[in-house]
């Protein structure tokens, strides 16, 4: 694994955690490795991911939890005011559908939940990430895979289309990353 890529992860998690709340959805689960740091904390947990492998190590290493197979560019999720929270940790980058998964995240949501998303800055992915894949510090790969970069104006954007609104935006290491807090009016 590339130098960076462990603690760029770790510091994500970390600057999400204590706002994850009530029962989780999250989106991009993996093999559960963000569950494990939040479970004593969460109600219901559903993690989503689209490779079978990982879904199946996410459900041997945490039966209590719920783990779905689903492409999250065409499958819808099935789910309708079940959650308080949703995540999305550096994945909204990777799909080219948008529109369609926000669409999904907001029908999902509780009133009064949340959507915690992180994704790069425009000046992380363009140049600290283009420079630091270079030197070998961070994955070649996930960057060449990035669709579409937010910054704080196409998050409210993106959330006024969806009947949310942009409750939280901030910038964290070095302004590379951004943590963008999408929330659902309370009843």
């Amino acid at each position: 694994m590339p130098l960076l890529s462990k603690w760029l992860t770790k510091t994500r998690q970390a600057r999400i955690l204590g706002q994850v709340r009530g029962d989780v959805l999250e989106l991009g689960c993996g093999n559960g490795t963000f569950y494990g740091l939040c479970r004593e904390r969460i109600g219901n947990y559903v993690g989503v991911d689209y490779s079978e492998k990982v879904i199946a190590e996410a459900s041997a290493r945490f039966p209590e939890a719920r783990f779905l197979k689903r492409n999250l560019e065409s499958d819808e999720l099935g789910f309708e005011a079940e959650f308080d929270c949703v995540l999305m940790i550096a994945l909204i980058e990777h799909i080219f559908n948008q529109g369609f998964l926000l669409q999904q995240c907001a029908r999902a949501l509780r009133p009064g939940g949340a959507i915690l998303l992180t994704t790069p800055t425009p000046f992380g992915n363009d140049v600290v990430h283009r420079i630091g894949a270079e030197l070998g510090l961070f994955h070649k790969s996930a960057m060449d895979d990035h669709i579409v970069i937010y910054n704080k104006k196409r998050f409210q954007t993106a959330a006024r289309e969806f009947g949310l609104s942009l409750g939280r935006y901030e910038t964290f290491q070095l302004g590379c990353n951004q943590l963008a807090v999408l929330e659902k009016r309370a009843a």
